[in-house]
């Protein structure tokens, strides 16, 4: 059973990667952020302009440093070219939908947790609120002295 789970799911995310449009929605999508570093870093080498050399160079660099969110930023602009190009891919554009409906609501869940940690370990220090004595798990004791 799990065997013929990663099958099917590995089958799906390669029909999805070698989708025509969306690969051709990812390369025009690389080139806008990352291709036309290249090309600078090309271009000023062979005619020996030094500023275009050097800001290829650079950019090229910074790709490499971690953090980047160049590929983030890369693929949501693959996504909304493929809406813009290929509207008519009604296949590809509901799978990255139902992803992306997917991935909403498990961050969602995930912050509401996060959320309510936080809210108990700062509700765990705070020894009074709105001026009422902070409620522990134990009742009252009254004193007797108090009765008369």
């Amino acid at each position: 059973m799990m065997k013929e789970n990663t099958k099917n799911k590995l089958r799906s995310l390669w029909r999805a990667v070698t989708n025509p449009h969306l690969l051709i929605s990812v390369g025009i999508a690389w080139f806008i952020t990352n291709g036309w570093s290249y090309c600078f870093f090309g271009f000023g080498m062979y005619f020996h302009i030094k500023w275009m050399y050097r800001i290829g160079a650079f950019w090229m660099g910074m790709l490499w440093l971690p953090g980047t969110p160049e590929k983030l930023v890369t693929f949501i602009i693959a996504i909304w070219l493929l809406q813009r190009l290929f509207p008519d891919d009604t296949r590809t554009l509901a799978k990255i939908k139902k992803k992306r409906r997917e991935v909403h609501e498990v961050t969602k869940l995930e912050f509401a947790k996060l959320r309510a940690k936080f809210s108990r370990k700062k509700h765990r220090g705070e020894p009074e609120q709105n001026g009422q004595p902070a409620e522990s798990g134990e009742p009252e004791q009254k004193d007797p002295k108090q009765d008369t």
